[in-house]
């Protein structure tokens, strides 16, 4: 038997590796697609909804967050501020609703997305807050102009809660992928 008869024993490691690391990838995007149902996942649930009924709460004097969000005549009356729309807008759409899709479908992009919008939401809340603290609207002479009110407190403490929470439900790992982390540290292919 010559050399050139011979199986290659390079070829033959290097083809059982590439197998074991596409079966490994191939169970990690399976296993990465969906979320841990968790502790962490009900509390985003539980300030999800507490979100949505904070949207039927005084945003300020007279103005509720549904006034703010459908840009209605009395949050024009009240002069409420870009941020002010800016705040109630991407928590309703992308906190509140990308939330319910996670909830719905329990897909990781769609807690990420929520993630995203609650994170960029509460600053936005919170120079809302300072804006109308400040007591002055876009006209300084304007009277009545409205302080901040329980809903528009209550939405930013929400969602300072749930950017922790939905981190965590974003970064945990179920004992199949720890598994599986540990069989691609050690080359074991499973």
């Amino acid at each position: 038997m010559s050399s050139s008869d011979r199986p290659d024993p390079i070829a033959g490691i290097m083809e059982v590796t590439r197998q074991a690391e596409s079966d490994l990838r191939r169970e990690d995007r399976m296993l990465g697609r969906t979320l841990v149902i968790g502790k962490g996942y009900v509390a985003s649930l539980v300030l999800i909804a507490l979100l949505t009924v904070a949207l039927l709460l005084p945003h300020s004097a007279g103005v509720m967050g549904l006034d703010v969000l459908f840009f209605t005549e009395a949050a024009r009356s009240q002069e409420t501020s870009l941020p002010s729309h800016v705040f109630v807008l991407l928590y309703a759409v992308g906190t509140i609703g990308f939330g319910a899709v996670m909830i719905l479908t329990q897909k990781w992009w769609a807690a990420g997305i929520a993630w995203c919008a609650t994170c960029v939401s509460a600053v936005y809340g919170v120079l809302a807050i300072w804006l109308r603290q400040s007591g002055r609207g876009v006209d300084p002479n304007f009277v009545g102009f409205g302080a901040p009110g329980i809903g528009m407190y209550l939405s930013e403490i929400l969602l300072v809660l749930l950017a922790g929470t939905l981190a965590a439900v974003l970064w945990s790992r179920t004992p199949e992928q720890r598994q599986l982390e540990e069989s691609a540290r050690h080359g074991d292919g499973h």
